[in-house]
């Protein structure tokens, strides 16, 4: 019996072509296994809309999780007699292209910073058409309201080895929040032993209260962990709708609007159809 194909979305126009490149030849890698796409994500220690998110032109995967969905996808394709569509090695080769222009400094990577500039005219007279400005995409700006305007700003942690990032999120974490934990978390996944390191995300994203969740997420973004702490989020959100709202009013309290967001979308994602 033929194998049924999935339907893809069509990839946004402002996806980089390295990057749409990586996209194509994972979504080709997927289509050599039956099994939904919530079973592979939970194999490779991912929540479905992570995956999901990878196969539609979001962020870039690490290349543990490459590794992991390879293998596992092999296996599948060797049981069922399928050709795989490529090698491990062209695969991660292919990541390695797309990160070259998927970073912070780059425009590419968001619809915004390829907004539609109207080409320049020519005047009435004659005269050369004025010059074509790149204009920086405008970054939105949380008004504070008058009773906070008086409060001061807890001063940035000394400690931090790299610096907070700027943005859209206001961290307000305490400044004696930095946990071991996390210095912990950052030398498993240095070293490769990534399995423990799921373990121990899906342990704070399910077991911590909903302020201890919103302090263990800042110092992962903070020192850098940005998919660590996306992956909290998403385990998170597989808790009861009670604990999901706590720890979404400790995000909006400590100003992570942008960690709100993923954490409802997420939990929408896990209830019931």
């Amino acid at each position: 019996m033929p194998k049924k194909t999935h339907k893809w979305k069509e990839l946004p126009g402002w996806v980089p072509l390295a990057h749409r490149a990586f996209v194509l030849r994972l979504r080709e890698l997927r289509e050599v296994s039956d099994r939904t796409q919530a079973q592979i994500a939970q194999d490779i220690y991912l929540a479905p809309t992570s995956l999901s998110n990878h196969f539609n032109g979001g962020r870039i995967p690490e290349a543990r999780h490459v590794e992991k969905l390879y293998k596992i996808l092999r296996d599948e394709a060797a049981m069922a007699s399928r050709p795989m569509p490529c090698s491990l090695a062209s695969l991660l080769e292919l990541r390695t292209k797309a990160l070259v222009k998927h970073c912070d400094c780059c425009s590419a990577r968001s619809p915004e910073g390829t907004a539609a500039v109207p080409e320049p005219q020519p005047t009435a007279a004659g005269s050369p058409a004025p010059k074509r400005i790149r204009r920086r995409p405008r970054r939105l700006r949380v008004r504070l309201t008058t009773r906070h305007r008086g409060i001061p700003r807890a001063p940035a942690q000394a400690e931090v080895p790299v610096p907070l990032r700027e943005g859209d999120r206001h961290l307000t974490t305490p400044a004696d929040a930095a946990w071991p934990e996390i210095r912990t978390l950052a030398e498993t996944l240095a070293t490769g032993r990534s399995r423990d390191a799921d373990i121990m995300m899906w342990s704070a994203a399910t077991t911590l209260s909903a302020r201890n969740v919103q302090v263990f997420v800042a110092q992962c973004r903070a020192v850098g962990l940005e998919e660590a702490a996306d992956q909290v989020i998403t385990n998170a959100a597989r808790r009861d709708a009670q604990a999901v709202l706590n720890i979404a009013s400790a995000l909006h309290n400590s100003e992570q609007y942008a960690d709100v967001g993923l954490l409802l979308a997420a939990a929408a994602q896990e209830e019931p159809s």
